[in-house]
């Protein structure tokens, strides 16, 4: 009788507490996967009608580049205070499984302060609020079309949920494309020039795969030559990179931190320095952010965030760590706006494993206009005219307008100026810095506008966290130094030449991993080299001259 009273009170306080939120949803299933999924995932394998690769190249879209909008699901995962602030940013597309849903949900969301004009809905069926772990990653392909690549979510239990995305590719009006993988999106960052970062939870739940057999899909189908596979720190089952790692840009990365006395404090330090230590794909290192998230009896879920276009949506919780995680945004990603968001629903707050980042997923545009453009950065050996390449195109199939491709930029942070881009054929384009002295500081960023009314920048935000270089003067002494070695193109596409004062003696050209990938003995002070079977990436080349002398280059290869 006691246990029955016992079942009775939880059941009318469970009825209760569901009756005062019915617009937010009453999971059957758990963030983790449940004890039935842990036991099926041994035995499971992936679905057998994956589909063949994309037309390439192929490159994987970034969070952090133009989006068309944003995805959640009804019932909510998320506060309704955060529908509403999506929706005065972006076009918030919202999963209902039944009609009655889509008309309930618009009510509710009418009511509280939502832009409706901003907001519609699909009818997909769906198992959980997790839209960004079966949610759909995107990659432009060799078509310049945006396109959806699907995976076996890696939870059994929840068909509807895995196969979600095939309906969402054919209400994208997108190309899909499934790879044979077992994968999470929790579990996938990318900077849109080739690099991913996961766990090795991909690894451990792909037992029939090798690295080298997972990264040559991804590559296939994502485009993507660097995979990091990074152990996690967080010493937690769900094992999932936007726990306590994201991409903010293409050479900048925020890291959890917790204190020194946290057992798991030298792991949070060794993913940070191998960041640290890399290269990205603009040849230069990480810029490494951290953010302080001890967890534990604390939910502070800071690096589960969504960038959104010129917006960051960061999950606070009260605590007295909140504000420095706002500070470490705003350091971080310059000219962003940053929107701290609590969530105080009893059914779903934030957990440090399962936060805002987990129940959204961006939504590319497909008519975004898109820049590829790797920056001159650093320390630059140039004489008076320095040349830049950018590649652009118009995926909305409107012409760019020709007299707003331009490149802004600064010398020792004078006024802003303008050099127009010029033609090069097809999507290629160059522009020129005249009269740079030895020592100028020169900030940049490209801008381009096409009759569709879009318009971009590289980087995105552009004048408040520009690309930046130092010129450094070229002396005419006749001696060999790396700096007066010539390799260009660079960025490259076809070849590369190499020109130096003294004849070469020897070229070798390695991959990031150390591969050794080309190599030639040939006598001559200009050498042409094919790069045509490459994948898209950085390289490094080692020269040697006929005295013996060693110097190194990187190029990089669109």
């Amino acid at each position: 009788m006691r246990k029955l009273i016992v079942y009775l009170f939880f059941g009318i306080i469970t009825f209760t507490t569901y009756a005062q939120s019915e617009h937010y949803a009453k999971q059957t299933f758990s963030y983790r996967a449940t004890a039935e999924e842990q036991e099926l995932l041994k035995m499971w394998d992936c679905n057998t009608n994956f589909t063949t690769p994309p037309t390439g190249p192929v490159s994987a879209i970034a969070e952090f580049q133009p989006m068309g909008g944003v995805m959640i699901s009804y019932p909510l995962g998320i506060p309704v205070n955060l529908v509403s602030e999506l929706s005065f940013v972006t076009h918030v597309q919202v999963l209902v499984n039944t009609a009655s849903d889509s008309n309930t949900a618009k009510t509710y969301f009418a009511a509280s302060g939502v832009n409706m004009d901003n907001v519609s809905c699909w009818v997909v069926n769906h198992d959980s609020y997790w839209t960004r772990d079966y949610g759909p990653w995107f990659i432009l392909d060799g078509n310049d079309e945006i396109g959806v690549v699907d995976f076996t979510y890696n939870r059994p239990t929840r068909p509807n949920d895995d196969a979600a995305m095939v309906e969402i590719a054919n209400l994208m009006q997108m190309n899909r494309y499934e790879m044979p993988i077992r994968h999470t999106g929790g579990n996938y960052m990318t900077d849109g020039y080739g690099t991913a970062a996961s766990t090795t939870l991909v690894l451990s739940e792909n037992s029939n795969q090798t690295a080298s057999s997972i990264l040559s899909i991804t590559n296939s189908y994502l485009g993507i030559n660097n995979y990091m596979l990074l152990d996690d720190p967080l010493a937690d089952y769900i094992e999932h990179i936007d726990c306590w790692g994201k991409f903010l840009d293409v050479d900048k990365v925020l890291i959890g931190q917790v204190p020194t006395s946290d057992s798991r404090y030298n792991d949070y330090e060794a993913v940070a320095n191998t960041f640290a230590n890399a290269l990205t794909p603009w040849g230069n290192h990480y810029q490494v952010y951290r953010v302080y998230t001890p967890g534990r009896n604390k939910t502070t879920p800071f690096t589960n965030s969504l960038i959104l276009n010129d917006h960051v949506f960061v999950p606070v919780a009260g605590t007295q760590w909140d504000n420095a995680a706002i500070e470490a945004y705003q350091q971080a990603m310059p000219g962003y706006t940053i929107v701290p968001i609590s969530n105080n629903s009893f059914s779903t707050a934030w957990e440090n494993t399962d936060a805002l980042h987990c129940r959204t997923h961006e939504l590319a545009d497909p008519g975004m206009l898109y820049i590829k453009h790797y920056p001159l950065l650093g320390t630059l050996d140039m004489p008076s005219v320095t040349t830049l390449q950018a590649e652009i195109k118009a995926l909305s199939g409107q012409p760019l307008v020709s007299d707003s491709l331009l490149v802004y930029y600064r010398i020792n942070d004078g006024v802003w100026q303008t050099t127009p881009l010029q033609s090069m054929g097809g999507s290629n384009y160059e522009a020129t810095f005249s009269n740079l002295q030895a020592n100028d500081e020169v900030d940049y960023y490209i801008f381009a506008k096409d009759n569709s009314g879009r318009r971009e920048r590289h980087p995105y935000i552009g004048p408040a966290d520009p690309h930046h270089f130092t010129v450094q003067s070229v002396g005419v002494e006749d001696h060999v130094t790396s700096n007066t070695i010539a390799l260009y193109p660079n960025p490259c596409h076809r070849q590369f030449v190499i020109s130096c004062p003294k004849t070469v003696s020897s070229v070798e050209v390695y991959d990031l991993t150390g591969k050794l990938i080309f190599n030639t003995s040939a006598q001559n002070s200009q050498l042409i080299v094919n790069t045509s079977d490459w994948i898209s990436g950085i390289y490094l080349v080692k020269i040697t001259d006929k005295e013996g002398k060693v110097f190194h280059k990187k190029v990089v290869k669109k």
